[in-house]
């Protein structure tokens, strides 16, 4: 074979995520003789890294030496980036000192930069911007998509404030992806009004910056401001720009885009939109199963959501905690099931997840044993959750309330002690 066509394959395989084969294809060439070049070794790397196969990465980078790519900078790159996601920085860092090319190329500081910001070394990304100005290369958009994100941890407001004016200086701020980057990064570190003002003033505003913003509210407990954007959003009627653009594009049978449109909708209190994107999923999995049952249940159809629960149990799929997006959609569901007194099936469903359960879900579960007066299953869920709660007076009184409503003197006296 010449080279053409095996670093084409090589490319095709890595890009396409289909790692494992890739370095089978990259082992074959091998053994048929043929020498890999500066254009093989990227898609032999990223394999290695991605399927997190430390040895196969050093093996790849003693050949990439012997053949002499080394100076090659997507080389280069490849090898920090592989480093970097083997949490071996001082190797990725290595890679970029001992090559004199790297300190004249921004795509081999944005590599580091990337790697030292996945391993959150706030100090060394900010540190290697500054020389980068330094030596005068230019900024563009992978630096700051690489850097900003690593500014959300808490503390380092001047900073995040500084970059933000670096980027509208260099007019990368101009960039939705940068934007939507700056505005998530503002949210998640609580500078709600310093979020807001940017994206009043963003000209465009997709799905990805409306979601943030309406979480940031969430998140800190600004309900009316989260009313106010759904309302704006439903006027702006971003759900129909991104319906028409899945359309056209012919992506309507793709599950994630469809997952992200109902709770898009759910969002926006619409729920006929929710069920006609449901109804018209082929395939549908436990994330749209999520959505919908949440959507209904955070409007107060709980009849409706309970329904929704058991058709999803029938058709062969249960929650687990790989997919079933964390304990606050367990406490929604579990609400549902206690108003309608299915206690018994809202506790094998704790038993079932698997991410640990927490105060709220217990607190749920305890809640519900009120309303129907079960004695049983509101000891065993309150003797949970005041290992995540133990100051809440709230949940002494309801298993006192609980006890006195069974007429169990015993119990009440237990919880007064």
């Amino acid at each position: 074979m010449t080279w053409i066509p095996w670093n084409t394959q090589l490319r095709e395989l890595a890009k396409q995520c289909q790692y494992l084969q890739a370095l089978t294809l990259y082992r074959q060439m091998m053994r048929c003789g043929s020498t890999p070049n500066a254009f093989s070794f990227p898609f032999a790397l990223k394999p290695s890294a991605s399927l997190h196969l430390p040895f196969s990465g050093q093996q790849l980078h003693c050949q990439v030496i012997k053949s002499g790519c080394s100076p090659e900078p997507f080389v280069i790159t490849s090898l920090i980036s592989m480093y970097c996601k083997f949490n071996s920085l001082v190797n990725a860092r290595k890679v970029f000192d001992e090559n004199p090319i790297s300190n004249q190329l921004t795509v081999c500081y944005n590599a580091l930069i990337s790697g030292y910001a996945l391993n959150s070394r706030v100090s060394y990304v900010i540190a290697l911007f500054c020389r980068m100005m330094e030596m005068g290369l230019p900024v563009n958009l992978v630096t700051m998509l690489g850097l900003i994100p690593v500014l959300s941890e808490p503390g380092y407001i001047s900073l995040r404030m500084s970059f933000h004016c670096c980027c509208v200086k260099l007019g990368l701020n101009l960039d939705f992806s940068v934007a939507n980057c700056i505005l998530t990064m503002y949210v998640k570190c609580g500078a709600i009004e310093l979020a807001r003002n940017l994206f009043d003033e963003m000209p465009k505003k997709g799905l990805i910056t409306w979601n943030a913003m309406i979480s940031g509210y969430a998140q800190n407990g600004l309900a009316a401001n989260v009313l106010e954007l759904y309302k704006k959003m439903e006027g702006a009627d971003v759900g129909r720009d991104v319906e028409q653009r899945i359309e056209s594009s012919g992506l309507r049978l793709n599950p994630f885009l469809n997952n992200a449109l109902i709770n898009m909708y759910a969002r926006c209190g619409n729920l006929v939109k929710v069920r006609a994107t449901f109804d018209g999923m082929p395939v549908k999995t436990l994330v749209s199963w999520t959505a919908i049952i949440g959507g209904y249940g955070i409007h107060g159809y709980g009849e409706i959501a309970v329904e929704l629960f058991d058709e999803m149990i029938k058709s062969g799929i249960r929650p687990n905690g790989a997919k079933f997006p964390g304990p606050e959609n367990y406490s929604c569901m579990l609400n549902l099931l206690g108003r309608a007194g299915r206690l018994n099936e809202a506790l094998e469903l704790i038993k079932s997840m698997q991410v640990k359960p927490d105060g709220a879900v217990w607190g749920a579960l305890l809640g519900a044993c009120k309303i129907h007066r079960n004695v049983e299953i509101a000891e065993l869920a309150f003797e949970q959750v005041i290992k995540f709660e133990p100051m809440n007076i709230g949940y002494y009184v309801l298993l006192s309330n609980i006890y006195s409503e069974a007429e169990n003197l015993e119990g009440v006296l237990k919880v007064l002690e």
